[in-house]
């Protein structure tokens, strides 16, 4: 019976992350309702309070969701590169899945970030998200530059990121994954270039 209980109870988490995770692309952060939830999976608001305290909480299920299907796209690009250089274009455009970068998760996205701060479990895991990014970008290009110039490409393409991802929320925004991804990976081989050249410091 214990087996069982378990086993459903863990179906339910499951159910209501998947809901919690659709609701939050459709609504975002503030529109992510217990009552929105508890009706995309078929289950009373009081359930979804049963298993998660808090909304934070929930949040960060989702957040861990959404991140964990991008690390395992990275992870599968990382699998297949054969160079440094292949492994830095891994991780970019792992962070730019082309079903996933969309106004409606950007603009998703862009809500959830503008509520961290004052929320320190949210902020603990958006450090850890972040220092993973950075992590995967200098593990290659300590293997192109120097530490210092390393670390300094890996800061500018996370800002990028981040910033390519705000931009695709303005309704007149355009530029779709596969461009993203070749104007970052630009500028990656002009920083490469450069620190190339004889007598060019970095």
């Amino acid at each position: 019976m214990a087996v069982t209980r378990t086993s459903i109870e863990k179906v339910r988490r499951r159910d209501l992350i998947e809901a919690a995770y659709l609701t939050f692309l459709e609504h975002g952060f503030t529109g992510m309702t217990m009552v929105r939830i508890g009706e995309r999976a078929g289950m009373s608001h009081g359930i979804v309070n049963y298993y998660f305290k808090s909304k934070d909480e929930l949040v960060s299920a989702v957040v861990r969701k959404a991140n964990f299907l991008i690390m395992q796209d990275t992870a599968k690009r990382l699998r297949a590169a054969r160079s440094a250089r292949e492994r830095v274009s891994a991780v970019i455009a792992g962070n730019f899945p082309p079903d996933l970068f969309t106004r409606e998760v950007a603009r998703a996205w862009v809500s959830y970030y503008s509520a961290l701060g004052g929320r320190p479990e949210l902020d603990r895991m958006q450090r850890a998200v972040d220092a993973r990014l950075t992590s995967n970008l200098m593990h290659a290009l300590r293997q192109l530059v120097d530490d210092h110039l390393a670390r300094r490409i890996a800061n500018y393409v996370a800002v990028l990121i981040d910033g390519y991802w705000l931009r695709h929320t303005k309704s007149y925004d355009a530029v779709d994954a596969a461009a993203v991804i070749a104007q970052i990976e630009n500028f990656v081989d002009a920083q490469l270039s450069s620190a190339r050249q004889p007598g060019v410091r970095s």
